[in-house]
């Protein structure tokens, strides 16, 4: 099951694309991570979240596993965290939609409705913070 969620910002494509391209400081637009820690902003870096959600505190591993710059695809494997997702592999794509406006797409593949539920409500977070980092 393919879990997909689309947001449309008022950013430029590029000032978007270096926002998730830095791979760095996902805490200023996700709210639910309270410090993340990268090693490296290539293929095969590492990011390590801290994550407080609801009354839950935990850590999130990740690796960078693809990146497309000429398109801006970067796809990133959750190697650590909740076992409903963890070893998802979640794809960002930015294209622009012109005026200054760029399209975000998140997507994923899922096994079972517990994991793309938590992958939709996450993914809707994401959408949703960027947005509001870009457009405040």
């Amino acid at each position: 099951m393919k879990v997909i969620h689309d947001t449309q910002i008022n950013e430029s494509s590029d000032k978007l694309w270096n926002t998730l391209r830095s791979f760095d400081g996902v805490e200023k637009y996700l709210s639910i991570v309270t410090k993340s820690v990268i090693t490296g902003n290539q293929k095969g870096s590492k990011r390590t979240c801290d994550v407080n959600l609801g009354h839950q505190d935990f850590q999130t591993l990740e690796t960078l596993e693809f990146l497309d710059e000429k398109n801006k695809i970067l796809t990133v494997c959750l190697d650590e965290g909740p076992i409903q997702i963890r070893g998802m592999k979640f794809t960002f794509t930015v294209k622009s939609t012109g005026d200054g406006k760029s399209n975000f797409t998140i997507s994923t593949d899922v096994g079972n409705p517990d994991a793309a539920g938590a992958a939709q409500t996450i993914f809707s977070m994401i959408g949703q913070g960027l947005k509001k980092f870009h457009e405040q």
